[in-house]
């Protein structure tokens, strides 16, 4: 009976699992679609944020709420052509990752990334011949940092209210700050990397007195136990000449 209701237990959840994301495929505005849809309902929306969901076979987006199931996992739109159109994550309804747009030619238009609803990171957009045309950074959906301008050879600097042609003191300020911080932290990695050098060395160099130690102990023994067999070798010769001089000696005498 317990063992039933552990299989019964494991069906329902695979049951739940499967039925909670689910595959849709929609043809709407000259484009055919294959996302992905979650059942689960959504207590809380940000109000800054845009959500993506799907109802009545259309794919919708409004700001701080979704009239349907929300789109979740991957996302995909092709052109009629079957060409990659767009590409991308859908985290509960709320764009994440990396997100990538195409023309009908299969021309990267842009790249941009995306956390949990929000523009965040790089983003660079590319002309129809394949060239870089716009390129900076998003923090929580406004520009920041340099953004670069491709065509007109233009450079703008952005923080949160203000444009700036040319790059303002703090953000010089910054970078200065940013600079002297890294050499200090490159400093500090250098002098710790010389410490384990060192210390490596250290160890090399006992170890090497260890063995050139161990090797000349070895060499005293062996030197030792050459003389004691020269000498035991000695000393059997001699014995030996003894013998012969006293067998000489001997029949000397009887003659």
């Amino acid at each position: 009976m317990k063992k039933q209701i552990l299989v019964l237990c494991a069906v329902l959840t695979c049951i739940a699992f499967t039925t909670d994301v689910q595959k849709r495929m929609v043809r709407e505005n000259g484009y055919d679609i294959e996302c992905y849809i979650s059942t689960k309902k959504l207590n809380n929306y940000s109000t800054d944020k845009t959500y993506y969901w799907f109802k009545s076979g259309g794919v919708h987006q409004s700001l701080a709420n979704a009239g349907g199931d929300v789109l979740h996992n991957s996302y995909l739109k092709y052109y009629r052509s079957n060409q990659l159109a767009e590409q991308g994550t859908f985290d509960y309804g709320l764009k994440t990752g990396v997100w990538k747009y195409w023309d009908e030619n299969g021309q990267l238009l842009l790249l941009e990334h995306w956390q949990n609803g929000y523009k965040q990171g790089k983003c660079i957009t590319y002309s129809t011949d394949g060239d870089m045309a716009l390129a900076g950074t998003y923090r929580h959906n406004v520009k920041v940092g340099r953004w670069i301008n491709y065509k007109t050879k233009d450079t703008t600097y952005h923080t949160k209210d203000t444009i700036y042609t040319e790059k303002p003191k703090f953000m010089l300020l910054s970078v200065l700050r940013k600079k002297d911080s890294t050499e200090k932290a490159e400093i500090k990695f250098n002098r710790i990397a010389k410490r384990k050098f060192d210390s490596i060395e250290r160890f090399k160099l006992k170890q090497e007195r260890i063995i050139k130690k161990r090797n000349d102990s070895i060499e005293r023994a062996k030197n030792k136990q050459e003389r004691l067999i020269k000498k035991r070798l000695d000393s059997i010769e001699k014995a030996r000449g003894n013998k012969k001089s006293f067998i000489r000696h001997l029949f000397k005498k009887k003659e």
